[in-house]
């Protein structure tokens, strides 16, 4: 019996000790203070330059480059909304909270680094 208590106890330290307490903006990426460079420009790449790219379909509006990305701010973030402009990308809405993030990047300036 002092045995299965032992084994008991010593599992109970180990999976209590291998859990890690983290909470949502650590682990989907968001922050209070986006940047281009830190966030921005990761959705971008997961998301619209396949297409939206010198070599992409949609060349003529490419999403590569930081002013690239401000220049089409308001269009990107009504399409990444899908209420009013249509849905992009194509493939369907992208997490709530990257739409979240960069709204508040185009609100607070759009911070490059």
């Amino acid at each position: 019996m002092k045995t299965i208590r032992v084994f008991f106890l010593t599992a109970v330290v180990v999976v209590l000790g291998a859990c890690e307490s983290n909470t949502y903006e650590e682990v989907s990426g968001y922050t209070d203070t986006p940047t281009y460079e830190a966030n921005i420009k990761r959705i971008m790449t997961a998301h619209c330059t396949s297409c939206h790219s010198v070599n992409g379909t949609e060349s003529g509006s490419p999403l590569e480059t930081y002013d690239d990305v401000v220049a089409y701010a308001e269009s990107i973030a009504c399409k990444m909304d899908g209420q009013e402009c249509g849905i992009m990308p194509p493939s369907g809405r992208i997490p709530q909270g990257q739409i979240d993030m960069f709204n508040l990047w185009i609100a607070q300036g759009y911070v490059q680094q």
